[in-house]
C-alpha cells in the first residue's frame, strides 16, 4: 500500500510532469515527415554501459539523507529517484519470490524514466529485469514494448522486431498496446528506410481507436509519405481523416488543412485551393500560422504565373509577426531562386544571404547548398556591375564634345529633380521631429510648459512651437511691421542661414553644389588619355570574358554566356580573349545543336591552328593509360601526376590533352591546365611557362588553380 500509494504514486506524477514537459517544448517541423514518436534524441548522445548482468543498475540507497531537491534536478530525475526508493526500501524478496506486487510497476516506472533521459541502456536493462523476473506479470506486454522502443533508440531494429512479432503473435492483447506496436514497429522500419513497411503498421496502428492524440500524429506522417510516394489520394485521404478526428490538438488540424494544400498540383485549377487558404488566412485562431498560410498561398500563386502576388505574399510569409525562421528561411529561397530562375542576380544573392543568417543549422545540406549558390552569385554581381560601369564610361567617352555636354546636362536635370525631392522629405523629417522634441516654447516673453494644453491654437504649446519654427524657416526673421510679406524684409535669408555666408568652408560647399549641376564637372573625371581608355577597355574586354565564363561553367545559362561572349567579340579584344570566345561559343551552340557552332568552330581551326582549343576540337592523340571515358576523374589526374613525378613529360602532355577534352566541364580542368603549365615549365622553359599560367588565370580566375596562377606570374614579374 505505502509503495502503490505514496512512493510510486509521487514518481508516476514527477513522470507525467516530465512527458508534458516534453511535449510543450518539442517542435514539430512540418515542412519534413514527422517523427514518428515526438522526441528529440540529443545528438551528442553516447550509449552506457554497465558492468551488472543480474539486475539493473541502481543509485546506492542512503535512508539518512533525504532524495535530493536540487534545482537543476529533472521531472525524470525524481522519477526515476522514487522508482529506485520503492525498489530499494519496499521490495520483499522472500524464498526466491518477489511478495510486493508494485516492485514491478517500479521497475517499469524506472525503465521509461531514464528512456525520457535519453539513457537507453540502463532503461533496457529494467525492461529486460521485468521479462526475466516478471513473465506473468499485468504488465508484461507494456514492458516488451518499451524494451523494443528502448532497442530502436540504441538501433537494435532487428532485436525490436523481433520481440514486437512475438508480442502480436499473443492471444488477448489490449487494443491499446497493439496501436503502441504498430506505432513501434514503423518507428523501426523508419530507421531502416523500409517505406512500404512504415506505411503497413501505420495503417494497422490507425485503425484502432484508444488514443486520438497519436492517431491523429500517425495520420500526419501517414499522409505526408503518401504524398511522398506520389500517391496523393491516399495522401489526401489520411489528412480528411485526420481533420475529422474530435478532441485531438488545433495544431495536428491546421497542419493537415495545409498538408491537403501542399498536395494541389500544378495544371488543376486553383480557385477553389486559393479560397480555402484565404479563408484559413482571415481565421483569427491562425494567426500564429499566418508565415505558413502566406507562404503556400505564394506557391499557389507562382503555380499560376501570378509573379507580382508571389512575391507579396512571399514577403508576407517573411515579416508577419512571430513568423518561424525556418519558414522565413523557405520564404527567402522561394525568393531568391525566383530572382535567381529570371537572372536579376543582384536580387537572387541578397535573398540567398538572408537565408543563411535566419537559419541556425549552417551544416544543414539545404543551407550548404544556399550557401554554395550565394557564393557563386558574388563574382557575378561584382563583374554585372563592373561591366555597366565600364560600358558607360567609354560609351560617354566616345562622344563628341557637344554631345558630350547634352548629356551630362539631361543627367543635371534629373538630378535636380531627385535632389529637390531629397531636400523636401528632409526638411519634413526636421519638422516632424522638431514637433515631436517641443517641451516648452516661448512667444512674445510669455513661457508656456509642455503641460499647458488647450483647443485654442495659441493654448497649445506643442502647436505654437511648430507653428513658430515653421513660420521662420518659411519667411525667415522679419520685424513687427505692415507689409512683412515683402522680400527685402528678411533679416536673414533662408539660404544664407544654411550656408552661412561669412564662412569658407560653406563656400566651399557652395562651390560643390553649384559644380554638381555643371556639365563640366563630370566630364573633367572622364579618361582623357588613350593609355587610361585602354587600361578600362582591357578591365571591359576580361570582365565580360570571365561573365561568360561563369554563365557556362557554373550557372548553366547558355545563354547569358552566348551574350557575354558576343558581345566581347565585338569590341575586337585580344587575341587570346577572341581564342577563348570563339571556342567556348563553339562549345554552347554545340550543346544546343545550334548550326552556328560550325562558323565558331571553323574561327578557332583557322585563325588559331596550335592553340590547345583546336587540338581540343580536332581530338588528336592516343592515350597509352587505356580508356579514359571508363576512369574517374580522380583516379585519372593521379595516374597523370605520376607520369609528372616519373619525368615522362612528352606523355604526360599528350595524355593532358586527350584528359582535357574527355573531362571537360568537370572540376578536374582547372588542376589539369595548370599540371600542363608545370610540365611545359619542364619542356618549353619560363616563357611558354608563363604563357600557360596566364590561360589558367584567364579561365580559372575563381578557382584554387587560379589562385595559385596568379602568384605564379606575380613571382615571375619580381
Amino acid at each position: 500500500m505505502t509503495t502503490k500509494y505514496n512512493v510510486l504514486y509521487n514518481g508516476n506524477l514527477a513522470f507525467d510532469k516530465g512527458l508534458s514537459e516534453i511535449n510543450e517544448k518539442y517542435v514539430d517541423n512540418y515542412w519534413d515527415v514527422l517523427s514518428i514518436e515526438p522526441m528529440e534524441v540529443d545528438a551528442s548522445y553516447q550509449p552506457e554501459t554497465s558492468k551488472r548482468s543480474s539486475g539493473p543498475s541502481l543509485p546506492k540507497s542512503n535512508s539518512k539523507k533525504k532524495e535530493s531537491k536540487a534545482k537543476n534536478q529533472s521531472a525524470f530525475d525524481v522519477a526515476e529517484e522514487k522508482a529506485v526508493k520503492a525498489i530499494q526500501r519496499h521490495s520483499m524478496f522472500i524464498d526466491g519470490a518477489e511478495r510486493n506486487r508494485k516492485i514491478d510497476d517500479a521497475y517499469l516506472l524506472l525503465g521509461k524514466s531514464r528512456y525520457y533521459s535519453q539513457r537507453f541502456v540502463p532503461s533496457l536493462e529494467a525492461f529486460t529485469y521485468i521479462i526475466k523476473n516478471y513473465p506473468e506479470a499485468s504488465l508484461i506486454d507494456e514492458t516488451i514494448l518499451w524494451s523494443a522502443k528502448a532497442n530502436i533508440r540504441m538501433q537494435n531494429e532487428e532485436a525490436a522486431i523481433e520481440s514486437l512479432t512475438k508480442l502480436l503473435e499473443k492471444p488477448e492483447v489490449e487494443e491499446a498496446i497493439l496501436e503502441d506496436v504498430h506505432t513501434t514497429f514503423a518507428m523501426a522500419f523508419t530507421q531502416l528506410d523500409s517505406i512500404e513497411m512504415i506505411l503497413y503498421h501505420l495503417e494497422k496502428a490507425v485503425s484502432y481507436k484508444t488514443d486520438a492524440k497519436k492517431k491523429a500524429r500517425n495520420l500526419m506522417v501517414l499522409g505526408q509519405l503518401y504524398r511522398k510516394e506520389n500517391n496523393r489520394a491516399l495522401s489526401d485521404e489520411a489528412f480528411n481523416e485526420l481533420i475529422d478526428l474530435k478532441k485531438v490538438p488545433y495544431d495536428y488540424k491546421l497542419h493537415a488543412k495545409i498538408e491537403k494544400i501542399k498536395n494541389f498540383q500544378k495544371g488543376n485549377d486553383s480557385k477553389p485551393v486559393v479560397k480555402r487558404l484565404n479563408k484559413l488566412i482571415k481565421n483569427r485562431d491562425n494567426r500564429p500560422y499566418l508565415d505558413e498560410l502566406y507562404y503556400q498561398l505564394a506557391v499557389l500563386k507562382a503555380m499560376d504565373s501570378n509573379r507580382l502576388e508571389a512575391i507579396a505574399n512571399y514577403e508576407k510569409s517573411i515579416h508577419v509577426k512571430n513568423a518561424k525562421k525556418f519558414q522565413q528561411g523557405l520564404s527567402y529561397e522561394a525568393l531568391g531562386d525566383l530572382y535567381f530562375n529570371e537572372s536579376e542576380y543582384a536580387n537572387a544573392g541578397a535573398y540567398y544571404d538572408s537565408v543563411v543568417q535566419v537559419s541556425g543549422d549552417l551544416n544543414d545540406k539545404r543551407i550548404r547548398g544556399v550557401k554554395k549558390r550565394s557564393k557563386s552569385l558574388v563574382n557575378v554581381i561584382a563583374f554585372e556591375e563592373l561591366v555597366r560601369i565600364n560600358d558607360s564610361i567609354l560609351k560617354v567617352t566616345a562622344m563628341d564634345p557637344d554631345a558630350k555636354i547634352a548629356f551630362y546636362e539631361t543627367f543635371i536635370e534629373e538630378l535636380k529633380v531627385i535632389d529637390a525631392e531629397k531636400l523636401k522629405a528632409e526638411e519634413l523629417k526636421n519638422k516632424l521631429a522638431a514637433y515631436a522634441n517641443t517641451g516648452t516654447a516661448s512667444v512674445g516673453g510669455i513661457g508656456k510648459t509642455s503641460a499647458t494644453k488647450g483647443k485654442w491654437y495659441f493654448y497649445n504649446v506643442q502647436t505654437l512651437g511648430y507653428g513658430a519654427q515653421e513660420f521662420k524657416q518659411k519667411w525667415g526673421s522679419r520685424k513687427l511691421n505692415d507689409n512683412w510679406r515683402w522680400s527685402d524684409a528678411s533679416i536673414l535669408k533662408k539660404e544664407d542661414a544654411q550656408l552661412g555666408t561669412g564662412s569658407s568652408d560653406n563656400a566651399d560647399v557652395k562651390e560643390q553644389v553649384v559644380s554638381k549641376y555643371q556639365a563640366s564637372f563630370y566630364i573633367d573625371k572622364l579618361p582623357q588619355t588613350e593609355r587610361e581608355i585602354d587600361s578600362i577597355t582591357r578591365l571591359r574586354n576580361n570582365t565580360y570574358y570571365q561573365l561568360g565564363l561563369i554563365y557556362k561553367e557554373q550557372l548553366k545559362e547558355p545563354y547569358l554566356a552566348i551574350s557575354s561572349f558576343e558581345n566581347l567579340l565585338s569590341f575586337e579584344p585580344e587575341r587570346k580573349l577572341v581564342l577563348g570566345s570563339n571556342y567556348h561559343l563553339y562549345k554552347i551552340y554545340s550543346e544546343l545543336k545550334d548550326p552556328k557552332a560550325e562558323q565558331y568552330k571553323n574561327a578557332v581551326l583557322t585563325d588559331f591552328p596550335e592553340s590547345t582549343f583546336a587540338q581540343l576540337i580536332l581530338n588528336t592523340g592516343k592515350s597509352v593509360l587505356g580508356d579514359m571515358t571508363r576512369v574517374p576523374a580522380e583516379t585519372k589526374y593521379k595516374e597523370l601526376y605520376g607520369l609528372y613525378e616519373e619525368g615522362d613529360y612528352e606523355t604526360l602532355l599528350s595524355e593532358i590533352s586527350n584528359s582535357l577534352r574527355i573531362f571537360e566541364g568537370s572540376k578536374l580542368m582547372p588542376k589539369l591546365e595548370l599540371l600542363q603549365a608545370y610540365t611545359i615549365l619542364k619542356t618549353k622553359g619560363k616563357l611558354e611557362f608563363k604563357k600557360a599560367l596566364e590561360f589558367v588565370l584567364l579561365n580559372y580566375a575563381n578557382t584554387e588553380e587560379g589562385a595559385k596562377a596568379k602568384e605564379l606570374l606575380e613571382k615571375l614579374k619580381k
